[in-house]
């Protein structure tokens, strides 16, 4: 599917596609599809292979996991990123469509074949999801450190998550 050129000079404003010139963004748009979800249907399930970064294009879907909120995202606000990260990655939460939704549709397998490639493109995309992930672990962090005032319990709690950060191995 060829997007048009209008939709990807609005894709390259958004965080994680940010630095891509209007060619490399069309490159990397060339096999993405957009569907509708009507309002109520759910785009994916927590434990669903994680095959596609989604681009909302127009609508409002809420991200849940087990049941809590997460978040709601609207508008050019992606979901599905960590399936970019490598092969069998599965999703993390649910995403359910709170209005009718437009998506743009991006297969991780075309995203990691562009990485493999060392195309330009793709590693600028992963690069920018590496800093929206450690901005957000950071978050989690000054969180976790805000909660561990409430005694012993959550104080051990916050330190068997921190040796868990610390022994991460990619």
């Amino acid at each position: 599917m060829s997007i048009s050129t209008q939709l990807v000079k609005k894709l390259v404003q958004i965080p994680i596609f940010g630095g891509l010139t209007v060619a490399e963004a069309a490159e990397f748009f060339e096999v993405a599809q957009e569907s509708s979800v009507a309002k109520g249907a759910t785009l994916f399930r927590e434990g669903d292979d994680g095959d596609a970064l989604l681009v909302i294009l127009e609508g409002e879907v809420q991200v849940t996991r087990k049941g809590v909120e997460l978040a709601r995202l609207a508008r050019h606000n992606v979901l599905g990123e960590m399936s970019l990260m490598g092969e069998g990655e599965v999703r993390s939460a649910t995403a359910s469509a709170l209005t009718d939704v437009k998506v743009l549709n991006v297969p991780s397998k075309r995203v990691q074949k562009m990485l493999k490639a060392d195309h330009v493109a793709a590693l600028k995309v992963v690069a920018n999801l590496a800093q929206v992930m450690s901005k957000r672990l950071s978050a989690i962090n000054e969180r976790l450190v805000a909660m561990s005032g409430g005694g012993a319990k959550k104080k051990e709690e916050l330190a068997d998550f921190g040796r868990i950060l610390t022994t991460w191995q990619f």
